[in-house]
């Protein structure tokens, strides 16, 4: 089963590959990347993809320690075996960060070391992959992705995850022209690695389901052909989860799949939306004001695994509620715009210095509808919560499921596993929507004035604390 759903997905990989097609959503749907190789051996086929792609002239190979060690100083070996002029760049962690972060410094040391050259060859996973595509995009080269672990779905999309002024954000990017994922090199990556990459392919779901939602009570954009293409990626790599964590090589290749589809449903969006929903936002938060509060953060897809726990049991505490909503209290009761960007930089500030609370305070009161355009996004779905629901309800997946899966996969279900305390999980449940120009359940829920009375009720249901959460 594991060999046949690769093929299947590997299959849709290579038909959409350098593809350009005008889709019934309205939008004309497109794919730069144009070589995808996944399998033992793959990094032998490096300079013959190169060649095949034809990349002539200066390459800088961007990696960190680690990354070097797992794989770029053999990428950096057969390259010049086959007399390719390539020079290497380390990138170092900054000054008092444990390890290599995505921001402006090492984007710009890349795109120093990197002024002459004619493209680049980045070996790591998320981080490095991010650092080398905002430099590639803004070099105006292209790039070929080495991959060291099968953890994100980042690879093959068309942005960048970047902190940027001390906010984390994406940023429009331009994908690698090739992906390489030799599995001898991904199963030699730490375990946590793999179960990182299962977390966020299986938050295609509830992240899919924010993005319909939006389309439903906003109108923003949304593609049920994308949606397919994000829920294959999930849901053959779920039969497998728990061969995918065993590290059986047919299962890395099967996850390995799925990530970079994923990714190129993304690209193709021109959105994370597909793949990126309420649990991602909670991950960002985490991340942002981790050194506030002392803690260094964990991998994202562990992250996003419980926010989205936490964002599904929301779903499920939230609908049965919606019956009994009075639009017109809510509506003549929110709070003015300014009082709610008095609330969102007054949080923010503290954590992450004023000048990024201010931006983060845009960011939120750019969505934050009052009076006639509440009212006609809270009728939507209070006037009918079932049909609204049916529209959702082929996109989601049960909290309890997630469980299941979590569980097989070896991922975090409860936040002490990450190193999150309870508060750090209560502020990023009411604060984390505002990052982003993003409706998720955690908007609906705080415009239906229950995000805060469900709180305890949902940490408690989605199994993330160990004991009721206490208010």
């Amino acid at each position: 089963m594991t060999s046949n759903n690769y093929e299947q997905l590997i299959g849709s990989i290579r038909e959409l590959l350098a593809m350009r097609r005008r889709c019934p959503c309205g939008r004309v749907h497109e794919t730069p990347t144009q070589q995808v190789v996944i399998g033992r051996g793959a990094l032998d086929r490096l300079p013959q993809v190169i060649s095949e792609l034809k990349l002539t002239g200066a390459a800088l190979l961007v990696a960190d320690n680690n990354t070097f060690q797992a794989a770029g100083e053999q990428a950096l070996s057969i390259l010049r075996q086959a007399a390719n002029d390539v020079e290497e760049l380390l990138i170092e962690p900054e000054s008092g960060q444990r390890q290599v972060e995505a921001s402006e410094l090492p984007i710009q040391l890349v795109g120093q070391k990197a002024a002459d050259c004619h493209y680049l060859v980045a070996v790591g996973s998320g981080t490095i992959n991010d650092i080398a595509k905002a430099a590639s995009t803004q070099l105006g080269v292209p790039y070929v992705a080495v991959a060291t672990a099968a953890s994100m779905t980042g690879y093959s999309s068309g942005l960048a995850a970047l902190t940027i002024a001390g906010i984390k954000q994406t940023v429009p990017a331009t994908p690698p022209l090739a992906i390489i994922a030799d599995t001898e090199i991904i199963a030699a990556a730490p375990r946590q690695m793999c179960a990182a990459g299962v977390g966020d392919l299986l938050s295609r779901s509830p992240s899919s389901t924010d993005w319909k939602l939006a389309s439903v009570l906003r109108g923003d954009y949304f593609c049920p052909w994308i949606a397919q293409l994000a829920a294959q990626a999930d849901r053959q790599c779920r039969e497998a989860v728990g061969e995918i964590c065993q590290g059986r090589r047919d299962a890395l290749e099967l996850l390995m799949s799925g990530l970079v589809l994923a990714g190129v449903a993304i690209t193709m969006a021109q959105t994370s939306a597909p793949a990126s929903g309420g649990g991602h936002l909670i991950s960002h938060y985490w991340d942002m004001t981790a050194a506030t509060r002392g803690r260094h953060h964990s991998l994202h897809g562990l992250q996003v695994a419980l926010g989205d726990l936490i964002c599904t049991t929301l779903y499920e505490k939230l609908w049965p509620r919606i019956g009994e909503i009075d639009v017109d209290r809510l509506v003549a009761a929110r709070p003015p715009v300014a009082e709610f960007a008095r609330q969102t930089h007054e949080h923010y500030a503290p954590l992450i210095g004023p000048e990024a609370a201010q931006q983060v305070t845009q960011t939120a009161t750019s969505k934050y509808a009052i009076g006639d355009q509440l009212r006609r996004q809270l009728e939507l779905v209070v006037s009918e919560p079932e049909g609204t629901w049916a529209q959702l309800e082929p996109l989601f997946t049960s909290g309890q499921r997630l469980r299941e899966l979590f569980s097989k996969a070896g991922l975090p279900r409860t936040l002490g596993e990450c190193g999150i305390s309870l508060e750090e999980a209560e502020c990023a449940y009411r604060f984390a929507s505002r990052l982003r120009d993003r409706y998720t359940v955690l908007d609906l829920a705080y415009d239906l004035g229950l995000l805060d009375e469900l709180y305890e009720e949902v940490f408690t249901e989605a199994g993330v604390v160990s004991q009721p959460a206490a208010q």
